[in-house]
Order: C-alpha cells, then sequence, then structure tokens
C-alpha cells in the first residue's frame, strides 16, 4: 500500500494542488473518490477527522466547530500549550455561560445547571495548520433532548447553536470602530456578570499576545457560518468587559400585563402601569407555570442588576423571582 505524503499548508495553493493530484494519481486504479476541488478535499478530510473520534459523517445532529488562531505566535503553525489550554477552557466556559445566560437566569455565581453543560459540550479531535486551528465537535443530538433543544422549522436548533451564534454576534460586532461600542454592550449586558466574566477571560488570553481567531460554525444540513474576530476586535470586546461593573442587586415590586412569555428561553415581557417594558428572565421553577400568566394582570416581584460600561452607558437586568395574577378587586 502507498504511503499518502501529509496534507501542505491550506494557504498555500500551489502545494494543495499537487497534493490533490498525488492522491488522484494514486487511486487511478482503485475505488475510492478522489478530490477534484478544494471543497471536495475538505470534505474528505471532515470524514476522516470524523472516522478518527469514531462518528459516521452521516450522523444526523452533529455541530462542528474549526477554530484557527491567527497572528505572529502561531506563525510556524505552532503555539505554546499554555495558550492553547487557557484559550479552550475560555471558549468552553463562554459558551456555557452564555447559552445559560439566554435560555436561563444570568447570574454571576452558583454552578452552571448539568443539561446546559451536557448541551453546549465542546470535545476537540484534530489540529491543523492555518495558522493553528483545532476541529471541535458538539453533543449528538437525540430525540428524547426535543424539550430541551427545541425545533425551528427546516432544522434542529439547539442551545449550542444559540450560544455558538451569540459569541460569533460579538465577534462580528467588535470590529467596527468606536461606534460599535454600543452595540456590543447591548450584546454583553443581558448576558450577565458570569458570561461578560468568562469572555473576558477569554479575550484577555488571545489580548496578550495579539491574536486573532478565524471561526468556521458548521450545523447538519449545510448551514455555516464564518467569522474572523481580528486582534484589535479581541481588544475591544476585552476592555468593555473588564471595565463594565455590576451594582448589587436590587428587589422591587411591579404590577402590569404580562404580554409576553417563552417558557422555553424562560423570557418575559411586562408592561408596567406606568408604561415602561420589562424584558425579564424567569427563575427555573417559575418558567414551566408561565402560561398560567400570559396576557394576564400581574404583580411580579423582580431583583434589579445595573451594569455600567465604560463611557457611563448602563443598562438594567431584571429576574422574576415571583409573579401572581391580580384579583379583581386588585384590577
Amino acid at each position: 500500500m502507498t504511503s499518502r505524503a501529509p496534507m501542505p499548508d491550506p494557504s498555500d495553493k500551489n502545494a494543495i494542488r499537487q497534493w490533490m493530484r498525488q492522491i488522484r494519481n494514486s487511486h487511478a486504479h482503485g475505488d475510492e473518490k478522489s478530490p477534484e476541488t478544494p471543497a471536495e478535499l475538505s470534505e474528505i478530510q471532515r470524514n476522516r477527522l470524523l472516522q478518527s473520534v469514531g462518528v459516521s459523517p452521516e450522523e444526523p445532529g452533529l455541530r462542528r466547530l474549526d477554530v484557527a488562531l491567527t497572528g505572529s505566535l502561531t506563525s510556524d503553525h505552532t503555539v505554546p500549550v499554555s495558550t492553547l489550554g487557557a484559550f479552550l477552557t475560555n471558549l468552553q466556559e463562554s459558551v456555557s455561560a452564555v447559552a445559560q445566560a439566554v435560555f436561563g437566569h444570568p447570574t454571576s455565581f452558583a454552578s452552571i445547571p448539568r443539561d446546559i453543560r451536557d448541551a453546549t459540550r465542546l470535545s476537540a479531535s484534530a489540529t491543523y495548520p492555518s495558522s493553528f486551528g483545532v476541529a471541535m465537535y458538539g453533543p449528538q443530538i437525540h430525540a428524547d433532548q426535543y424539550d430541551l433543544f427545541g425545533e425551528l422549522p427546516g432544522r434542529l436548533h439547539t442551545v449550542l447553536d444559540e450560544a455558538v451564534n451569540k459569541v460569533l454576534d460579538i465577534a462580528d460586532l467588535s470590529d467596527g470602530g468606536r461606534s460599535s461600542n454600543d452595540l456590543l454592550t447591548e450584546q454583553l449586558a443581558p448576558l450577565g456578570q458570569r458570561a461578560m466574566k468568562h469572555i473576558g477571560a477569554l479575550t484577555a488570553g488571545l489580548s496578550d499576545y495579539e491574536m486573532g481567531v478565524r471561526v468556521t460554525w458548521h450545523i447538519p444540513g449545510g448551514s455555516v457560518r464564518h467569522s474572523d474576530w481580528t486582534p484589535s476586535g479581541v481588544q475591544r470586546v476585552h476592555l468593555l468587559c473588564e471595565e463594565s461593573e455590576f451594582t448589587e442587586a436590587e428587589r422591587i415590586t411591579v404590577t402590569g400585563w404580562l404580554g409576553a412569555a417563552s417558557s422555553f428561553r424562560g423570557k418575559v415581557e411586562i408592561r408596567t402601569d406606568s408604561g415602561e417594558i420589562i424584558r425579564a428572565s424567569t427563575e427555573p421553577e417559575l418558567t414551566g407555570r408561565l402560561d398560567l400568566y400570559f396576557n394576564k394582570r400581574v404583580s411580579a416581584d423582580l431583583e434589579v442588576t445595573k451594569v455600567v460600561f465604560a463611557g457611563g452607558r448602563e443598562r438594567k437586568l431584571y429576574s422574576v423571582l415571583s409573579i401572581r395574577k391580580l384579583q379583581a378587586d386588585e384590577l
């Protein structure tokens, strides 16, 4: 059996063409499909990665995250283990904390629920040059997890999808100059103190070495999202997270109409008697009973935390602690 030359640097187009030509020649009398284009080559490499971790390429529900670190530190396609280890840990913690904020109650402490951890668990399967990349896969989605993951028309939409896309939204907004700071604060504030702490740690490690990140997020069914987080964008997010301050939580009581509720996301909207629209998350024990209060006049006990960003921009975060329907004599 003829040994195959190792894959060259993907950025060297001439070397890639020569490598594919060698593969085609080696399979001239065989049945194995040879790559004719870079896209076919990428698919073959993907299938080999899946097989290396014991997963069939046809197995449904598997998400793939390709992350390539960029910058002078990775110019020779290597990266210090201490830097890589911290980056992967902070990436995992950021994704899990963002998922908890989106589908639960943003917090500054306490453990992330086991189902959120399991739903956002990333597993690294291989590394590749470009400048230094890691291929990671999300957990397999099973039918008994539909209640947790939910379903949208045309495809299964997961907690991991939401969390990764939220992180990529932040990355994409971060390179828009100072004018993007307001948009970034609108994305970061609702995630709460813990998620911002982990995103701050993620960006701190990259910023220290002036590194950026190229990300490709693959969803079964052909959906692909690309994002290029530049070193300047990484630094902007780091400063926003580092210089933000969260106030001590306060408790207030409001009355008004509950006009929107999502038991899947654990979110409600209340129009108070003063006309203010309050968007709040709900405690887990309350989330499953939100249908009882939809389109009803209610009294709600809320926990309010204020986050102050650099420059003085403020945002309030609301969480519903308890809620009750108002009786006829209270309306």
